[in-house]
């Protein structure tokens, strides 16, 4: 029998709700056709209908890196993310279905559902209780029964004490659009800080709440504040839950294995090396909550408050190393390196790490994968990033025992993350490169970094047509 054989006998068996028929006959099929994304689309809705839930991602994201322009590969993996528990990351894959296929009631309807427990647990995490952070005033009472306080309640100046959360707060954590967008035009603080640092607009931004965002709009251009504890802007945070939607937009130079020199748009790059190229940070439902429920640890405020890390962190939020640096394959073994385009001086910024912010204990084969980089010590900071689905140039870099950047440690749009600086000047044409160990897994790096050899410079002819782009 052939694949599309196979996959008509397991269409009828899923219509006939005979699953572990349809799984076995998908399973033939995708055997005979490994590139067939609609194949593993009809496995993992399958895989959903048995509560194979580990399977039924694996299926979606097989799916969504080989048809990335499908709106239903979206929805798959949105659904497959859901069962787990990862509703952040399930809301983002939504956003990109719906950039395809606006209209789509199937996606929009999930897009809501997945929200949904968002919101409920942000509520949780925001709970106010009574006992130990009482209303300054019976006007905050009013406002959590979604009224207006009387015209002479005073908007500013008070707060819960324990929280520090104002009474703007409290209407944007609950969702009553209209109370908030009044207590703004009376003139309540809209910048104004909780305990976590977050303003109301950051918390809009964190929750997502359509209704709210759009309601907020017009106060939005004018209040992207940073936030002094997650350094971040309202903006940046709905950049760092956007997954599939780039953000800012950039292209990125390749240089291919034929010789072949192009400027990769979003999904370009997508269908070329099957991760979406992101230059923010994306954040896990593990490291999401820790937005609203805590603090960045001791570590972590010190980096904020380093004035060289600083500047790093302007560096990385200004950079347009996209335009300085560019991809090139090496070889089979190696595959792509990431190459200068222009003189680098020694101690300036060149690229950053970014991928998916989750906690290590939810990374799985992490002494297989050379793309999950730790950015603390584990005991400072739980957390990796996994640039496996979601990549930076960072996460091209190749190893070198004595490479010319060197990972340091900043804190940006919301995200603790690794910046490389150079440690040398850097000439046109000269791969970027970094030691892998105490980075990359240990077996990982026991395994490959012997393999590694020296890494010579871009031929000039390869240079000079990454250059001309």
């Amino acid at each position: 029998m052939s694949a599309a054989e196979h996959k008509a006998k397991g269409n009828e068996f899923f219509q006939k709700e005979k699953f572990a028929e349809a799984l076995e006959a998908y399973n033939e099929a995708i055997k005979l056709a490994p590139e067939d994304g609609v194949l593993y689309s009809n496995r993992s809705a399958t895989n959903l209908e048995l509560s194979k839930w580990v399977e039924c991602l694996d299926d979606a994201t097989t799916c969504l890196k080989l048809k990335p322009d499908w709106f239903k590969a979206y929805y798959r993996r949105a659904l497959a993310l859901n069962k787990v528990g990862r509703n952040v990351e399930a809301r983002g894959m939504c956003a990109g279905g719906l950039a395809l296929e606006e209209g789509n009631k199937d996606l929009r309807t999930l897009r809501d559902q997945v929200n949904e427990p968002i919101c409920v647990e942000f509520g949780k995490a925001s709970a106010i209780d009574f006992k130990m952070d009482r209303p300054p005033s019976e006007d905050f009472r009013t406002v959590l029964k979604n009224k207006l306080p009387a015209k002479d309640a005073q908007l500013n100046g008070l707060a819960f004490p324990q929280t520090h959360r104002t009474i703007l707060h409290v209407a944007v954590m609950c969702g009553y659009t209209k109370v908030a967008k009044e207590l703004v035009n009376r003139g309540a603080a809209i910048a104004r800080e909780d305990r976590m640092g977050l303003s109301a607009l950051h918390m809009a931004a964190l929750i997502r709440n359509e209704a709210m965002l759009n309601t907020l709009s017009e106060f939005w251009a004018e209040n992207q504040n940073n936030s002094t504890t997650h350094n971040a802007s309202p903006q940046d945070l709905l950049d760092a839950t956007s997954f599939t939607i780039q953000s800012p937009k950039v292209e990125v130079k390749v240089l291919d294995k034929d010789g072949k020199a192009a400027s990769l748009d979003s999904m370009a790059f997508m269908k070329r090396f099957q991760c979406f190229y992101t230059r923010t940070c994306q954040l896990s439902d593990d490291y999401f909550r820790c937005m609203y429920s805590s603090v960045l640890d001791d570590e972590g405020s010190e980096l904020m408050a380093n004035p060289r890390k600083n500047e790093l962190t302007q560096l990385f939020k200004a950079s347009t190393e996209e335009k300085k640096l560019g991809l090139a394959f090496i070889d089979d073994a190696t595959g792509f390196g990431v190459f200068a385009l222009e003189a680098i001086k020694k101690d300036d910024y060149v690229c950053a790490y970014c991928g998916l912010l989750a906690g290590s204990d939810n990374i799985k084969d992490q002494p297989r994968n050379g793309f999950v980089i730790t950015i603390m010590p584990l005991d400072k900071l739980p957390f990796k990033t996994d640039a496996s689905l979601y990549r930076s140039l960072g996460g091209f870099l190749n190893h070198a025992d004595e490479g010319n950047v060197t990972p340091e440690h900043i804190v940006a749009k919301g995200a603790p993350m690794v910046a490389f600086v150079a440690n040398k000047d850097i000439a046109a044409g000269e791969q970027i490169t970094y030691d892998y160990r105490g980075r990359l897994h240990a077996i990982f790096c026991e395994k490959n970094i012997p393999n590694f050899k020296a890494m010579g410079p871009l031929p000039a002819a390869g240079l000079a047509s990454l250059q001309k782009l």
